[in-house]
């Protein structure tokens, strides 16, 4: 009997421990499993945020820039004027060789082409790069891209799917694949004038993104077309002998078939939870002056996808050592209680350590992210703001929840923003271009798009993106100044004369007040250039300049027409008063004297002008008929011994 309870004891001894530690370290142990799967689960969803911003900032940017070169004046001109890219020290080499070097300053560009209506290359950008080695020709007549573009409307885009139709380039001494970006060109009638060919180097774009989304060394990126086409130039964990363009649906058929059936979900795949999203860039909110955006139906829309390994109970005892000595250590002994609470305690420290880990993660990738998000209430304080923003506005963290952001939006903007912010707290999408003006006064171009938070149909609180466009801006001012400024004189063109006319003569027309128009034109200039040599032309041509602008008002328009032809619009002045300034214009020529060379002797040449002098009449909408006037009046003024002044009125004008 006594051997008996010494047997049943020691059995007592030995199951009851068992049952009493494993009851109290299941859940423990679930629990802390389940919070590791959890947390991969979070790193999957951000990872992928991550990459889905990046390929669309990056497709995003490339769409704007297309449409910016199509909406040059410069390029509506050139494509107008049909000018031979290949002559020497033309307009239309100039503009290639400005394309080019701006091409060549960013990297995701490998080319710039300009074709016409017809399909014929007129223009390419950089000039000296190869093309695809199975496309030569500079005839594009056949191609997707072109056939599509040429059928949109203005601001449409067409964008080619990766790799299809051959579209590959020799760029950097070895051949890529590329994205061909198509708008139309319209000119200033609204007549079509050909296509703007932007090609994104996708293979910098793939690269981008897989190293966006390779935050965690054991991610796998998948990225695809609709009929599973890899559009990576990287392989993958499952596949790293998969090269761009090939089949992953074939390859990989059963990861595959999950991701065909919805739009973004998450399943696991033997020990790997995979993440992913359906991408349509057609359908995508793009920012700028985009209109549609067309693609070919069969390889949209494009899945984008993460993947990184779960935890298992086999993984978890491997990873950490600690709990298989910890489990012997209490099986073994009769102090399971001890054990277990000392056990359960280092265990909740790793639990937290862990999620903390992770929580600093996101917040990072939120801080650190190249756009501003922030959240406002409805009165528009700011409730949170990455650091990339604070650092725009030059603010500190105690600014949130103090200050309202509406207080850095320029003047100007302010109407825009706001009309957007109503939107957003109506549950609508807004979104607005405005000017921030932050604390230490440095502005910023940014594009806002925002969304509202609601509860039961009341407003909570608002998420928005902000993109810096300041760069853009700058660059479209830039293009817009050199398109409308005579680079010899400084002064304006004939474009800018035709453009800011209409703006005179409706203020003038309101407010009933006169304006006159001065046409001039330097006697005797060719005889100049042929004597002495175009650069003294030029040395003519800026101290005449140099000397008119003198003698004008702010107000008045001195522009450059032509060769050695100007003119100058004088609004609120009467054509008595334009007489006297184009005599005060007159003698002045007559005693400038302008030094040049000639054969390394300095000397001096005396120019004079002729003029022609009318006005603007009441009911005249734009200078065509003023302009002929003027010019029937210079040309009086030349054939009747020139260095002279002739006014030119209409015929039944007094």
């Amino acid at each position: 009997m006594t051997q008996q309870r010494l047997y049943a004891r020691l059995i007592m001894a030995v199951l009851l421990p068992l049952m009493l530690v494993t009851a109290t370290l299941w859940p423990v142990l679930h629990m802390h499993l389940e919070t590791r799967q959890e947390s991969i689960r979070e790193e999957t969803r951000a990872i992928l945020q991550v990459g889905e911003n990046t390929l669309l900032r990056d497709i995003n940017e490339t769409l704007s820039y297309a449409l910016a070169v199509a909406e040059m004046p410069i390029i509506k001109a050139h494509m107008t004027s049909g000018e031979d890219e290949n002559t020497e020290g033309s307009t239309s080499a100039q503009l290639s060789n400005f394309l080019s070097t701006l091409v060549k300053h960013y990297p995701r560009y490998t080319k710039l082409i300009l074709i016409d209506n017809q399909g014929h290359q007129v223009l390419s950008a950089p000039a000296e790069l190869a093309s695809d080695p199975r496309f030569t020709a500079k005839r594009h007549a056949s191609t997707d891209y072109f056939k599509a573009a040429s059928k949109l409307l203005a601001r449409d885009l067409y964008i080619s799917p990766p790799g299809r139709n051959l579209q590959y380039e020799l760029f950097s001494g070895e051949v890529i694949p590329v994205v061909n970006v198509a708008t139309p060109i319209f000119d200033d009638q609204g007549e079509r004038q050909g296509v703007v060919l932007l090609s994104l180097n996708w293979q910098h774009l793939s690269e981008a993104v897989h190293q966006a989304m390779h935050i965690d060394p054991d991610a796998g990126v998948l990225l695809a077309d609709a009929q599973g086409g890899w559009l990576l130039t990287e392989g993958s964990r499952r596949l790293p002998m998969i090269s761009f363009g090939d089949n992953y649906a074939r390859l990989a058929a059963e990861p595959w078939k999950p991701v065909t059936e919805q739009d973004e979900g998450a399943f696991t795949l033997g020990n790997y939870l995979l993440r992913f999203q359906r991408l349509d860039i057609r359908s995508q909110g793009y920012q700028g002056l985009a209109g549609r955006i067309f693609s070919q139906d069969d390889t949209l829309p494009w899945v984008l996808g993460v993947s990184l390994p779960m935890p298992t109970w086999k993984t978890l005892l491997q990873d950490d050592a600690s709990v298989i000595w910890f489990l012997l250590l209490t099986y073994s002994t009769a102090v399971a209680l001890g054990i277990y609470w000392s056990f359960s305690s280092h265990q909740q420290r790793n639990l937290r350590q862990q999620a903390l880990l992770h929580a600093n993660e996101v917040n990072k990738l939120y801080d650190s992210a190249p756009c501003g998000y922030h959240s406002l209430n409805a009165d528009g304080v700011i409730l949170k703001m990455n650091q990339t923003e604070l650092d725009w506005l030059n603010l500190d963290r105690g600014a949130i929840g103090q200050r309202c952001y509406l207080d850095f939006v320029s003047p100007a903007s302010l109407p825009d923003v706001e009309t957007a912010f109503q939107d957003v707290k109506a549950g609508r999408q807004g979104e607005a271009e405005c000017t921030l003006v932050a604390d230490d006064g440095q502005t910023r171009h940014v594009i806002i798009q925002a969304v509202g938070y609601l509860e039961n149909d009341r407003f909570m609180y608002s998420n928005a993106t902000v993109f810096d466009i300041t760069e853009r801006k700058q660059l479209e001012e830039k293009l817009r100044a050199q398109a409308m400024t005579d680079p010899l004189t400084g002064v304006f063109n004939r474009r800018y004369l035709q453009s800011q006319a209409s703006v005179e003569i409706s203020r003038a027309s309101r407010h009933q007040t006169p304006i006159s128009l001065i046409a001039i034109d330097i006697d005797h200039f060719k005889r100049i250039n042929d004597e002495y040599g175009h650069d003294a032309g030029d040395e003519v041509l800026k101290r005449f300049t140099s000397v008119i602008k003198g003698l004008l008002r702010h107000e008045d328009l001195l522009c450059r027409v032509g060769g050695e032809e100007f003119a100058i619009l004088m609004p609120n002045t009467a054509i008595e008063k334009a007489s006297q300034v184009a005599e005060r214009i007159r003698v002045a020529m007559e005693n400038t004297q302008v030094p040049i060379e000639q054969d390394d002797t300095p000397m001096t040449i005396v120019i004079t002008a002729s003029f022609g002098v009318t006005h603007i009449a009441s009911g005249e909408k734009t200078l065509k008929a003023a302009i002929k006037r003027a010019d029937e009046g210079l040309y009086e003024a030349k054939e009747t011994g020139r260095n002279r002044i002739v006014v030119s009125l209409r015929p039944h004008d007094p």
